[in-house]
C-alpha cells in the first residue's frame, strides 16, 4: 500500500481499488461475505471478543439485540472515501462519538433495511443512491447489540441531509487511511470486571475508536 501523511497528503498515486469505484467494487465482493452471518457462526469466529480479547459468553450472545450500520464508500477527486457521523453531544448514550450510520434492527427487518432506513434518518441519504457490496462480519458491541456492517457504494452526486438531533457534523475519511493497518492502535478499559483492550484510528479530524474503529479494523484485516 503506498505510503501517506495523515494529514491526507499522499506520498505516491493510489491504487485503483482505492481511487475508482468499479476496481474496489470488484475486489470488496471478493473480500466481503455476500450475507450477512449466521449468528452461531459469528459467535465462534468473530464479533468483539476476536478483535478485542474478549472471552465469548453465551448469555451476553444470547441477549444481544440486533442492530446495522451503513459503511458508506464515495468516490471523491482524492479518490474513494469513507462517510462518517459525529453523533450529537447531547444524546444520551454514546454523545459525540464517531459513528456509522445506523441503529436497531426493527422486528420484521433485514440487517440492510435497517441500515439503509437509519441512513436515511439520520444523514437524509435516500437509498436510491445506495448500492450495496457485501457484509463484514458482525460485531457484538460492549453495549449489548450484535451490529451487522453493509458496505456499500454511494453514487457520487448522493445528498446528504444530516438530522441535527442526532448528528453533530458529517466527515469523510479517505479510505486508503481506513483500509491501513499500520494506521491502528491499542486503546484498553476496565470494563464488566475486566481490562478490555479495542482499536483506536489514528486520524487527526476526529477521535475513532470502540464499535466504529473495531468495524474499521474488521475491514482492513479483510480487504
Amino acid at each position: 500500500m503506498a505510503d501517506f501523511a495523515l494529514s491526507g497528503s499522499y506520498t505516491a498515486p493510489l491504487p485503483p481499488e482505492f481511487r475508482e469505484v468499479e476496481p474496489f467494487r470488484l475486489r470488496a465482493q471478493d473480500k466481503l461475505f455476500s450475507a450477512p452471518l449466521d449468528p452461531a457462526q459469528d459467535q465462534e469466529q468473530f464479533g468483539c471478543h476476536r478483535i478485542a480479547n474478549i472471552p465469548p459468553e453465551p448469555e451476553f450472545w444470547a441477549k444481544a439485540k440486533p442492530a446495522a450500520v451503513l459503511v458508506p464508500v464515495v468516490r471523491r477527486e482524492h479518490g474513494l472515501s469513507l462517510v462518517l457521523t459525529e453523533r450529537a453531544a447531547h444524546l444520551s448514550t454514546h454523545a459525540g462519538q464517531v459513528a456509522f450510520p445506523g441503529g436497531r434492527v426493527e422486528p420484521g427487518e433485514s440487517a440492510a433495511e435497517a441500515a439503509l432506513r437509519e441512513a436515511e434518518e439520520e444523514i437524509g441519504l435516500s437509498p436510491h443512491h445506495v448500492e450495496p457490496i457485501g457484509y463484514l462480519p458482525p460485531y457484538f458491541s460492549g453495549t449489548g447489540y450484535r451490529v451487522q456492517p453493509m458496505v456499500a457504494v454511494l453514487e457520487e452526486h448522493a445528498q446528504f441531509t444530516p438530522d441535527a438531533n442526532e448528528v453533530a457534523r458529517l466527515f469523510e475519511v479517505p479510505l486508503v487511511h481506513v483500509l491501513d493497518t499500520r494506521r491502528y492502535r491499542r486503546g484498553e478499559i476496565f470494563w464488566r470486571g475486566r481490562e478490555r483492550s479495542f482499536y483506536i484510528l489514528v486520524y487527526p479530524d476526529a477521535y475513532i475508536w470502540g464499535v466504529t474503529a473495531g468495524i474499521m479494523r474488521s475491514f482492513a484485516d479483510r480487504f
